[in-house]
């Protein structure tokens, strides 16, 4: 993972900070959170337990090999975590490959404020936004995206890639393959 540096000003009092070893259970629950399939696979709690965090070790795995340069940001609100975000600053598009709120925090705008602020950003260094999101379930993120600009760029089932441009800059190709922006 790349170190940050510089600043990057967010909307609706937001912060980012890089994650902190105290907050790996707030991490692995907003995991739970964001996959409520995974809870399909049994009633026995230990084993759940343990499949999430499997489950959540692979992701991790995934994110590394994907996005070697990713920056990985804890999301807060007023100083309270409500979230986290994964975002690969490449030099042809910004990869949004994660964006989960916690399911208290939900509703509030903290996601449109987020993504509002990257476009921001990204839109000052003329480069577009890629991401995919799941097409069925809770965190079925389209009608977020689209609402924010973003268009659907492929259909790759069971996600849709998306992608949002400045004005005047093309949106790529088949953006959006890889991780999950949920």
């Amino acid at each position: 993972m790349a170190a940050p540096s510089g600043s990057l000003p967010l909307f609706g009092g937001l912060g980012l900070r890089p994650p902190r070893p105290s907050d790996q259970a707030f991490l692995l629950q907003l995991f739970v959170e964001s996959r409520p399939w995974l809870s399909l696979a049994g009633d026995d709690r230990d084993m759940l337990q343990a499949l999430y965090e499997q489950q959540y070790a692979a992701l991790r795995a995934g994110l590394e090999t994907a996005y070697p340069e990713h920056l990985d940001f804890i999301l807060e609100r007023t100083g309270q975590a409500v979230g986290r975000v994964v975002i690969d600053l490449g030099r042809a598009d910004w990869r949004l490959s994660e964006l989960q709120v916690a399911a208290a925090a939900r509703g509030k705008g903290i996601g449109t404020d987020l993504v509002r602020s990257l476009q921001a950003a990204a839109e000052r260094v003329r480069l577009p936004i890629t991401l995919s999101t799941p097409m069925v379930g809770a965190t079925d993120g389209r009608a977020l995206y689209e609402r924010l600009g973003f268009r659907v760029t492929a259909v790759r089932p069971p996600h849709y890639a998306m992608a949002w441009s400045p004005p005047g800059v093309p949106l790529p190709p088949a953006a959006g393959a890889g991780l999950v922006a949920g």
